[in-house]
């Protein structure tokens, strides 16, 4: 692929990727086109680190990405754990006897990943996570070209990830605002109060049930109800 060819993918590639509206579909588009992108990449998985530090797979192409990628979570070894949490890449020709991954990679071939490589999805505060590519041919991805194609690949998905995410937060706090103002709505009518009251019993309905705000807020507004401080259950 020429260099001029190369800016035209990318660009039509940036430009799909900034469509998709949130972080599920946009992370599937991200899978698929990277095996697109990679011939030789027959599975492709998207590894997320949590805020909990834990890691989980945030879409995959197909079955078997996503059980290898779930094998390196349960072991605690494995290409996708080391550059979702450290960053830059790697490559593995043959996992079944690569001693890097003794335990992990026997079993994933069984499963039928024989290489692989793994580049990083990186932001401005770090590692977001990983983008893992499977072959089922011993051998994979030793070109070093395809090795910058994927990491080029990978500023793309970051910037699509990174722009998903924010969509879906700030539609999260609109709905979540949206709730809560019909809950304090309901307690405004049922025990006539103003509006900084509605809010403060809510509040307080929060902290006293240890239950999330716009839950309590979902739960009234569902329920037409109003639980009792103290324990939790709902009065008329």
């Amino acid at each position: 692929m020429s260099s001029h060819d190369s800016l035209a993918v990318f660009a039509a590639l940036a430009a799909e990727l900034q469509q998709e509206p949130d972080e599920a579909l946009t992370s599937r588009a991200i899978v698929n086109r990277m095996r697109d992108l990679v011939p030789e990449a027959h599975m492709v998985s998207l590894t997320i680190r949590t805020s909990r530090g834990r890691h989980r797979t945030l879409a995959s192409s197909d079955p078997v990405s996503r059980q290898a990628d779930a094998l390196q979570y349960e072991l605690g070894e494995g290409p996708c754990l080391e550059i979702a949490d450290t960053g830059g890449w790697l490559r593995s020709g043959d996992v079944a006897s690569d001693a890097r991954y003794p335990t992990w990679g026997p079993r994933a071939a069984e499963l039928g990943v024989a290489s692989l490589l793994s580049v990083a999805v990186t932001d401005p505060d770090g590692p977001l996570g990983a983008l893992n590519l499977y072959s089922e041919e011993a051998g994979g991805f030793a070109d070093r070209d395809v090795v910058d194609l994927a990491l080029v690949y990978a500023v793309h998905a970051t910037t699509a990830l990174s722009s998903a995410r924010r969509t879906s937060t700030l539609q999260t706090a609109v709905s979540s605002r949206h709730v809560i103002g019909m809950a304090q709505g309901i307690a405004m009518e049922r025990y006539d109060i103003d509006q900084h009251q509605s809010f403060e019993l809510l509040r307080r309905l929060s902290s006293t049930t240890n239950v999330k705000l716009r839950d309590v807020a979902h739960q009234i507004v569902e329920t037409r109800t109003i639980p009792h401080e103290g324990d939790g259950t709902a009065t008329e």
